[in-house]
Parts: structure tokens; C-alpha cells; sequence
């Protein structure tokens, strides 16, 4: 990586997007746990984990001209600071429908968090420097990701296949939110960066007119397989362990190690780019990752499920800036929030679809069969990276 110093907004953001990514790999897994612990069988699991990503959905588009018009250091306290009532609210989730709800916050909060650091690093950073500085915000996020599943599965304990207290790690995440939450705070009273430009042809409209554009729709598609498949493997994980009587202990370890090695791929990313084109980049990992992904559904043990998924962290962790890096090069920069939140309205639409079909493939043939079906939307991705 380049030995520059860092832009001053960089590092409150890094620090930040560190801690409301740790936060969100504390709940997540604790919420299939606590699922779990509520009786609920593989499909609720399944569809508990889809309702995560509904509403951001539904409110991804809205929320780039949102940011557009008020900036993107508020959005980033926004979501945080909803992080921080959604992990007190799931202490008290003790039926599934309100931990649905309170999950279906969850992802409100992290799409906020999303939407306006990728956009703060869209509009601040010299072209020049776009895949350093994407290669930095999504190595924080690993970073995040790695500390998580561990600081939870301490925190929490284990008795078994099932954490001692679910909620210890609730607790946990409302702790790293308040952290999170301090660098960023004197954010609340910027403007903009880039005023979006006012939409004519209303919001849907200028993302349908953005997504047109040549590569922008193939590097939405592969950003959503990827982050769909990472997405599953966080919530289908303690599920697998548990059908496979794996410790909650291994499970965290497996996680994290998930999230090391896409933080090694993505410190290396810089020198992988010297040497490769992007495309080249995105086919071979997503051609590792199909691999990876098949041979996970054959691993009956923790440690040759670790030696996989530390194979599949590092080819997963490629795609991601190299999509966001795309989506920004080839966009002008008052519509840049739009085409942000169109890339994230694709993966929450992943993450909403992809974890419910693979409840009932799991609730049908065991966790195991989610991972082939992942292997199969990653290699449906490959066509969109031939034709990029």
C-alpha cells in the first residue's frame, strides 16, 4: 500500500466503519443463536436472516438521494447510533417475531452506516486513488468482521453448540456502536460534499438510467453474489456447526478466519492490481470462491471446514472493492450517491432473497446443501464478469 497519509475524514471513518462492522458480526451470528435458542427451525432461521435485508431494500435508492441532499457524515451517526438501539433492543428479544423486528433494524442501521461512508470515500478520494482507498474502507470492514465473531463468542460463552448468554453479546455490540460513534460525531453538522443533482425523472428513474450504463449492471450483479454468499456463510455457519455438533467456540474462530483472509486479500489487493486487470481479478476469484464454496458442503469436521473457509475468505474478499472501485469510474459525481446505493440495493436484494431459499434448502437437505447453491449463484456471476 501507498505510504501516503491518509485524508483527514479517512481515518475517523476507518475507525468508525472498524467498529459498526465488528458490531454488526457480533449480531448477526448471536442472532441465528438466539433463534436457535428460541426452537426455530432451519427456515425461520432462514427467513429471520432475509428480513435483514427487506427493508434495505425497499429504502437503498431513498437513501442515496437522502445522503445527497444531507450529507454523508450524518447518515454514517444515523446508522450508528440506530446500531446502537438495535443491540439494546435484541436483549429483550424473546420471541421470533420481535427478533425479526429488531433484525429488520439491524439492517436499516447498517445500510445508513454503508451507504454514506461508500459514499463519503466515492466523493472524497482523487479518482486516481479509488481502489486504495475502497481497498481501505473494505479492509476495515474485515477488520471489523475478524473482531466480531471472536470479542462474541468470548463475551458470550458456550455451553455446548449454543453460546451461554446471546445477550452478553448484545451487550457487547451496543459498547462497540457508543465507541464507533465518538470520531464521527462533530459530522453532524457537515454539509454534502457533492449536492446530488435535483432528479427530473424521480429516483427510480435516474438509478434505471445509471444502471444502463456500460458495466455498471455486471458489477452490480457479481457485488451482489459475493456479498450474499458472505452474508449466508455468517448466518448458515452456526447452523452448519450445530447439525455437526462444532462448539460455538469453533464456530467464532471459523468466522473470524473467514474475515482475516479477506483482510489479507485486500491488503495485497493494491499489488494483485499491478499485476492483473480487474477483470482478470474478478473472474478468478469468483471462479476460487465456486470451488471453495462446493467443497464446504463435504467438510464434516471444524478444521478442514476452517482450511476452506480460509480459502474462500481471501477469493470472496477480492470482488467487493473492485466492484465498488467500478461503480464509482464510471459514474459522474452528483449522481455517484444514486449509483452507490443501487450497488447496495443489490446486495441487500441478495441478502434478502438468498438466505430465505437456502432456509428451505436447508430446512429440505441440511445446511450442507447451502453452500453448493451458493457455489451455483457465484458461477452465474462468472458470465457477468466475461462480459464486463
Amino acid at each position: 500500500m501507498a505510504s501516503d497519509k491518509l485524508l483527514p475524514w479517512a481515518k475517523p471513518l476507518l475507525f468508525c466503519s472498524t467498529l459498526t462492522q465488528a458490531t454488526i458480526y457480533v449480531l448477526r451470528p448471536m442472532i441465528t443463536y438466539r433463534a436457535l435458542e428460541l426452537d426455530a427451525n432451519a427456515a425461520q432461521v432462514g427467513l429471520v436472516a432475509a428480513i435483514y435485508a427487506l427493508f434495505p431494500v425497499l429504502l437503498a435508492l431513498q437513501f442515496g438521494r437522502l445522503v445527497g441532499r444531507l450529507g454523508e457524515g450524518k447518515f454514517v451517526i444515523t446508522g450508528t447510533l440506530l446500531m446502537i438501539l438495535t443491540s439494546i433492543l435484541l436483549v429483550f428479544a424473546n420471541s421470533l417475531i420481535f427478533l425479526a423486528l429488531a433484525t429488520a433494524l439491524s439492517g436499516i442501521a447498517h445500510l445508513a452506516c454503508m451507504i454514506g461512508g461508500q459514499t463519503m470515500v466515492a466523493l472524497r478520494t482523487p479518482q486516481e486513488n479509488y481502489d486504495r482507498y475502497f481497498g481501505y474502507y473494505t479492509f476495515s470492514a474485515s477488520l471489523g468482521h475478524l473482531a466480531g465473531p471472536l470479542l462474541a463468542t468470548l463475551v458470550a460463552g458456550s455451553d455446548g453448540v449454543l453460546p451461554q448468554s446471546t445477550s452478553s453479546a448484545f451487550l457487547l455490540g451496543a459498547l462497540l456502536s457508543i465507541a464507533a460513534l465518538v470520531p464521527v460525531i462533530s459530522w453532524r453538522r457537515e454539509k454534502p460534499t457533492v449536492t446530488a443533482k435535483t432528479q427530473e425523472l424521480g429516483t427510480y428513474s435516474t438509478a434505471m438510467n445509471i444502471v444502463r450504463k456500460p458495466g455498471i449492471l455486471a458489477a452490480i450483479y457479481i457485488s451482489l453474489a459475493i456479498s450474499a454468499t458472505a452474508d449466508v456463510l455468517v448466518v448458515f455457519l452456526p447452523l452448519y456447526g450445530s447439525e455437526n455438533n462444532f462448539s460455538s467456540y469453533a464456530v467464532g474462530v471459523i468466522l473470524a478466519l473467514r474475515a482475516a483472509t479477506t483482510m489479507l486479500s485486500r491488503l495485497f489487493l493494491g499489488r494483485l492490481n499491478q499485476r492483473f486487470t480487474t477483470y482478470q481479478l474478478l473472474l478468478w476469484s469468483t471462479l476460487i470462491s465456486v470451488a471453495a464454496c462446493t467443497a464446504m458442503a463435504f467438510a464434516k469436521d471444524a478444521i478442514s471446514l476452517a482450511a476452506i473457509v480460509f480459502i474462500a475468505g481471501f477469493s470472496l474478499g477480492i470482488g467487493q472493492p473492485l466492484t465498488m472501485s467500478l461503480v464509482s469510474q464510471k459514474t459522474q459525481a452528483d449522481e455517484r450517491a444514486i449509483a452507490v446505493s443501487a450497488r447496495l440495493m443489490g446486495n441487500r436484494l441478495g441478502q434478502f432473497m438468498v438466505p430465505a431459499a437456502a432456509g428451505l434448502v436447508a430446512a429440505t437437505s441440511g445446511a450442507g446443501g447451502v453452500f453448493i447453491g451458493l457455489a451455483i449463484l457465484l458461477a452465474s456471476s462468472v458470465f457477468s464478469v466475461r462480459k464486463n
